[in-house]
């Protein structure tokens, strides 16, 4: 237990590293190429790494329901308990409500596009080549509409060597760590007794996601427009998990996959992604929307459990 708990606070301070090095690199990059391409697609594909790895080597080793999990499972936690943080430590800081900047309408657009996409795929009940092909292109035109968009504009300032640097040793760090905290605070939790239904619903979805939320949150009091950048982050790597990924799967798979067991879990995805269009529809995040969002994750986590 003590080996563990070592372990453990080792991990989170290496964390805590890393996202301070993602955060600073992403803070020096948008600088040369913009919110959206900085916050929404460079910073929102490192952060989403970790489940896209899962994603592809679950498909490939048939483990379908694994995949499925690992791309659809934080969209809750990031769009309620992680932007009301967010939100929260950002009026704290500056004393003012999180004001999105920029042209974050890209990503607000697209995420959208990403929701409704989710409801023929509930009517459809699979995942496969047909379903896969779509939901990929959706990411893939993101993307490329950001590069469009990027390579239209001046660029403002050159990139520094230095964005590039921090960025890949924090997400080396973050790619390395994150097994490592999964496993040492799902240890420590059956340890302290936790119950197996809360270990599954609750604690590991939120250890999964914590290095995410950690350099959002630094972002969010390093800078002014730091906040306007940890959520774009947020919805350009959940543009990834509900297209990209969950087009990978069904391309990957050698069949398809069914989901009706994943039925719940998709339902409340799609829920979590419509609360976080309507918080953000204005463009403005105050405390009491903060607060409204970290108490909603709590209520969905009851119903879970309870129903």
């Amino acid at each position: 237990m003590l080996y563990t708990v070592l372990s453990l606070l080792g991990v989170l301070g290496a964390l805590t590293v890393a996202a301070e090095l993602i955060a600073k690199g992403t803070e020096e990059l948008e600088g040369a190429i913009g919110q959206g391409m900085a916050g929404g697609v460079v910073l929102g594909f490192l952060t989403a790494l970790p489940e896209t790895i899962v994603v592809v080597v679950a498909v490939l080793n048939s483990a379908g329901d694994v995949a499925l999990g690992s791309a659809i499972g934080g969209n809750v936690i990031l769009f309620t308990l992680g932007i009301g943080l967010v939100g929260l430590v950002y009026v704290k800081k500056w004393k003012s409500p999180l004001k999105m900047v920029g042209d974050y309408s890209v990503e607000y657009n697209f995420l959208v596009l990403s929701t409704l996409a989710l409801v023929p795929l509930l009517f459809y009940g699979r995942l496969d080549v047909f379903s896969g092909i779509p939901l990929c292109a959706i990411y893939l035109g993101y993307v490329a509409y950001r590069l469009k968009k990027f390579s239209k504009s001046e660029q403002r300032k050159p990139i520094k060597k230095s964005s590039l640097l921090y960025l890949v040793l924090g997400a080396a760090l973050l790619l390395s760590l994150s097994k490592f905290l999964v496993e040492d605070i799902e240890s420590v939790s059956r340890a302290l007794g936790v119950p197996s239904v809360w270990l599954a619903l609750v604690v590991s979805p939120l250890a999964a996601e914590l290095e995410e939320k950690i350099s959002a949150i630094r972002l969010a009091s390093m800078s002014f427009k730091g906040g306007s950048i940890a959520i774009v982050s947020f919805i350009g790597s959940k543009i990834e998990n509900a297209s990209l990924l969950l087009g990978l799967i069904g391309v990957l798979s050698f069949d398809y996959l069914p989901l009706h067991r994943a039925l719940s879990e998709l339902i409340a995805a799609l829920v979590s992604n419509l609360i976080a269009l309507f918080i953000l529809f204005d463009g403005k995040m105050a405390r009491k929307e903060s607060v409204f969002l970290i108490a909603l994750y709590f209520v969905i986590v009851y119903l879970t459990l309870v129903f």
